[in-house]
């Protein structure tokens, strides 16, 4: 449908009408193509070149520094953690810079998607150096970017113990990480499991209401489903 400024040029050679109309599908285009290259912005905490963001006094991991900066520094920075996922929109860094931040200690998977990086700096940080951590001691053993020597702060007997130097076999953990997998509508007092004809069962007991809830496990649809139920006495489960 041509524009109303276009139909008013009613007497107008046809090659003149073809050009304008040509003009204004140009312009239509260039304005979309300048909407999709807009990248994002440097954050206001940040100064940004090309390739490098350095960024002062911020309060946290700022979310819209753009995508192809190699080097990323953090100075006298008001955070003490790092969210999860924090560099995941900056998968072309090469050097993370994020020394002298009152770290106590990293997200597991922070240098996630990041396989370009050569340097990391995290010296000046007060690292607590417990199970969390562990699983910095496994990277730094593999990871083939350069990492400056840094030092554990706490707890008391690793205090200025070098990291870099830790195995991790010095660290025993036991740890379990829940996620909730499926929710069902009961109400108890004690879950337990089982297994019979090599399938895995879960009993659930009601004693105030008298009710016991066997829950077998579907290998098809990969969720319990209910095997049997128990009313009875408060000692139906037993």
């Amino acid at each position: 449908m041509e524009p109303e400024w276009i139909k008013r040029m009613g007497n107008a050679s046809r090659p003149f009408r073809r050009i304008a109309y040509f003009l204004c599908l140009l312009c239509m285009l260039l304005l979309t193509e300048g909407k999709k290259s807009v990248k994002p912005k440097c954050p206001a905490s940040c100064t940004c070149t090309k390739d490098n963001a350095l960024c002062e006094n911020a309060r946290s991991i700022p979310t819209s520094v753009p995508p192809d900066v190699i080097s990323l520094s953090f100075v006298r920075s008001a955070f003490t953690k790092i969210p999860e996922g924090s560099f995941l929109l900056t998968p072309s860094l090469q050097l993370l810079s994020l020394a002298n931040n009152n770290l106590q200690t990293l997200p597991k998977d922070i240098f996630k998607g990041l396989d370009s990086l050569t340097n990391v700096d995290l010296r000046g940080n007060t690292f607590n150096c417990d199970c969390k951590l562990k699983w910095l001691v496994e990277w730094l053993g593999s990871t083939n970017a350069t990492v400056e020597d840094i030092y554990c702060e706490s707890p008391p007997e690793y205090k200025k113990r070098k990291i870099n130097s830790l195995s991790s076999k010095e660290f025993d953990c036991i740890i379990t990480e829940f996620a909730v997998y499926e929710s069902l509508p009961y109400q108890s007092l004690s879950v337990d499991t089982f297994s019979y004809m090599n399938d895995e069962h879960v009993v659930i007991a009601q004693p105030f209401t008298g009710k016991c809830i066997f829950l077998e496990w579907d290998h098809v649809e990969g969720s319990f489903r209910n095997y049997d139920n128990i009313t009875g006495m408060n000692n139906a489960c037993q």
